[in-house]
């Protein structure tokens, strides 16, 4: 493993001063920077004139050798032609990188908080397009009592809750329940390209129901 560090110029949210800084673009699941995205740690700046903390959401990948995915974090994932230009990059990479890279499920995320969802769901085996599918349906559904322009984040925490958070800043965990998990997987069993480099998120959820409901 080795780490490869980057120069990123950072302007401080809080006084507007910019500063450089150089930071790992190439993190490992066997490091301590594993703990420090669960610990919703990694990546925090300190700036230099005025002493604000914050977290620095930056382009790195991060790869699990053993359960063998890889994330790849880009803030400019948001837009769907940085998406084409990384997946075209993939197709022009030589044969041997090629097949090293294919080993691996490979999802594109725009911030760290999704890096963080895809390790918990990676490391409890499960299937993020299912954990996608099962959230859409949940807000579609009567058993919440919001829908999804009244929440701006929905994310699995841990192998047991959802922990949601509303636009108007109110926080709540909602049980993960394997059964209707696995209700989900039986349903579209065999409709999931697993090896395909994807960025699987809500709006990719709302795109396969379309097609498949």
């Amino acid at each position: 493993m080795q780490t490869r560090e980057k120069t990123f110029g950072i302007t401080c949210p809080s006084c507007g001063n910019t500063f450089e800084e150089s930071l790992n673009t190439a993190i490992f699941s066997s490091t301590l920077d594993r703990q420090l995205i669960l610990k919703n740690e990694f990546g925090k700046i300190i700036c230099p004139e005025c002493g604000h903390e914050f977290i620095l959401n930056y382009k790195f990948v991060y790869t699990d050798e053993d359960i063998k995915f890889m994330l790849v974090n880009d803030p400019k994932f948001t837009d769907l032609k940085f998406r084409l230009v990384f997946l075209t990059s993939l197709e022009l990479l030589d044969k041997s990188r090629k097949e090293e890279q294919e080993k691996f499920l490979t999802r594109m995320c725009t911030d760290i908080e999704e890096v963080r969802e895809k390790i918990i769901i990676f490391e409890n085996y499960l299937s993020d397009k299912a954990i996608e599918l099962l959230k859409y349906i949940l807000l579609e559904s009567e058993e919440l009592e919001f829908n999804h322009d009244d929440v701006s984040s929905f994310r699995l925490v841990d192998s047991d809750r959802f922990l949601i958070k509303t636009a108007s800043g109110e926080e709540y965990t909602l049980a993960f329940v394997r059964e209707v998990y696995d209700k989900i997987l039986q349903q579209y069993k065999g409709m999931f390209d697993a090896n395909k480099v994807e960025k699987v998120d809500k709006t990719w959820a709302y795109e396969f129901l379309k097609k498949h409901r």
